[in-house]
């Protein structure tokens, strides 16, 4: 029997690899999330009626340019190494630029580096053979998967966060609470309904400077009559008087007058049109923007307030359970390709503002605007190699990249399968740090080092693989069949 497992292992291996989730989680990055951020920022519009239209994004394979300008060749990873230069490949993009509506400028043109992921698809050594790896002094048994920024190796460490869009229920002593991450592109923001000792209902987001109550918000967006609010929650005797407490504390008024409530809160000592306009804005995008962003979609954020809303109720009459925030459905493991998708989206992002900027230079100093003139390179390529450089991430997280460990063979394989918890090192979390259920044949129960990191820097199980584009619900129904064992 233990030769047969042996066997089946051995055969996972050369079917998938240790570190294959890794390499094909960046491959993902580059073919389809990029393309996706440009495609996101793909016409910028600023003053004179000018127009820069983006499309059509090339990366290629690390090359070298020696000082002479000699020709471009390959560069290998150990010849970065030796040369403590970077493992990185150049990005060039098709820019058309309009001025009044007229083709005034369109070129291709280098808009930076990206770090290349050491056997992915865009590395130059990803296909050799085992002999050709010792020709360009290569482990042939090395795995790959990290990167080599100034001649040093550098690993991304998976992070494990809370599921984003995702309803949670939790309880503090009286108050319940309803919260879910809700993000869009490169914006992220928690929205919270609570439900407080007197049975009133108040959602927080941001942008909104205090607690809307929610009869209040579901006015805004649309529900105007107490029988259209009434009728879109669950025909349930104690979830209707739940509902009618709050329509009897809170008054219902126009759509108009509901939105000058919210626009009073976000736009204080404004003109009515101005508040009722920034209001509009603040609940298109940044209510629920992973529903929508466009005023259609209110209606449907009003519902899923009120499924919010349902589940409140349900959690204070014991009609459901509190939500297990480490229950590992509950869970995401963030791999290289997720990681720098959210730092080149910050990047990119402020690539585009960059270039608004020197639009703007250029034409206040009344100076010929062409493509060359308002291109700044290294708005990115400075940002992301900073980053991998110091392992400080988008959003102020530290650690996330890391020095490869080479102290032996399998040291570096212990790097990039490790899983880091974003949890607060310095709190003691005792649930968060214990073994959970759902753990198991997913993390190993044993390797997590001593003091603050202890619990909540863990390692992937021997034949854990971290899915992409799965059916949540599929994950989910194997992960509660886990749980029963």
């Amino acid at each position: 029997m233990a030769m047969d497992k042996w066997g089946l292992i051995e055969a996972y291996y050369e079917y998938a690899g240790p570190i294959d989730q890794r390499i094909k989680s960046f491959d993902q990055f580059v073919d389809e999330k990029i393309p996706e951020i440009i495609e996101e920022n793909a016409v910028i519009e600023t003053g004179e009626d000018i127009k820069v239209v983006l499309s059509n994004i090339e990366i290629t394979p690390p090359e070298i340019v020696e000082a002479d300008r000699s020709a471009k060749v390959r560069l290998t990873p150990m010849e970065a190494r030796l040369r403590n230069i970077s493992y990185s490949g150049s990005m060039y993009i098709d820019i058309n630029l309009y001025r009044k509506g007229v083709l005034i400028d369109q070129k291709k043109v280098y808009i930076g580096e990206l770090p290349i992921l050491v056997k992915s698809k865009y590395c130059n050594i990803a296909k050799y053979s085992p002999q050709e790896l010792i020709e360009v002094g290569e482990d042939p048994m090395d795995f790959g998967g990290y990167f080599i920024i100034n001649g040093s190796e550098k690993v991304l460490i998976t992070q494990e966060v809370l599921a984003l869009d995702r309803i949670l229920i939790n309880q503090t002593e009286n108050i319940i609470v309803a919260q879910v991450i809700s993000v869009k592109g490169a914006f992220k923001g928690k929205v919270r309904i609570e439900r407080n000792p007197e049975g009133i209902f108040y959602v927080s987001f941001p942008s909104s400077p205090r607690k809307l109550a929610l009869v209040e918000l579901l006015n805004a967006l649309g529900l105007l009559k107490e029988k259209d609010i009434l009728d879109a929650f669950p025909d349930d005797k104690i979830i209707r008087n739940e509902i009618l407490l709050n329509l009897d504390k809170i008054e219902l008024v126009s759509l108009n007058d509901a939105l000058d409530k919210i626009g009073r809160a976000v736009a204080p000592s404004q003109t009515q049109n101005y508040r009722l306009r920034r209001a509009q804005e603040v609940l298109d995008f940044f209510l629920l923007p992973h529903i929508g962003q466009v005023k259609d979609d209110r209606i449907a954020k009003a519902h899923y307030l009120i499924i919010m809303a349902t589940k409140i109720i349900e959690k204070a009459y014991n009609l459901r359970s509190q939500e297990d925030k480490d229950h590992y459905s509950n869970k995401r493991l963030e791999l290289p390709g997720k990681l720098m998708e959210d730092l080149f989206r910050y990047s990119f992002k402020h690539f585009v503002n960059d270039l608004k900027f020197q639009i703007d230079r250029t034409i206040s100093r009344h100076r010929k605007l062409n493509i060359n003139t308002i291109i700044r390179p290294d708005a990115i390529t400075e940002r992301i190699k900073f980053a991998v450089a110091t392992g400080t991430w988008v959003g102020g997280t530290s650690g996330v990249c890391v020095y490869m460990d080479r102290i032996n063979y399998l040291a570096p394989l212990n790097n990039m399968r490790k899983v880091k918890s974003s949890l607060d090192i310095q709190r003691e979390l005792y649930e968060a740090r214990d073994v959970h259920g759902t753990h198991w044949e997913r993390l190993c129960p044993v390797e997590t080092p001593d003091g603050p990191n202890c619990g909540l820097s863990k390692n992937l199980a021997l034949l854990a693989r971290v899915t992409r584009d799965v059916d949540p619900n599929i994950l989910e129904k194997s992960l509660e069949l886990t749980e029963k064992l």
